[in-house]
């Protein structure tokens, strides 16, 4: 069983690795589709603690990152 902190955990880790593609010089390197996906990434993330009623069923969920992302 996994606690709502545990899942902010993990969400907060992707989050992390994300966000050095949104630096100025990676992220101008990304296509228009890319910065999309990673828009819907990131905005998926921060929505998961608000989109589910429990951590189970929120880790269940757990958004996919984009294909290209490391």
């Amino acid at each position: 069983m996994v606690s709502w902190d545990e899942l902010r955990g993990q969400r907060d880790s992707e989050l992390l690795n994300m966000d050095k593609y949104q630096l100025a010089i990676p992220y101008s390197l990304l296509t228009d589709v890319q910065k999309e996906e990673l828009a819907t990434y990131r905005q998926a993330l921060l929505d998961l603690p608000n989109d589910y009623d429990t951590p189970e069923e929120a880790e269940e969920n757990f958004p996919e990152p984009p294909s290209w992302l490391d």
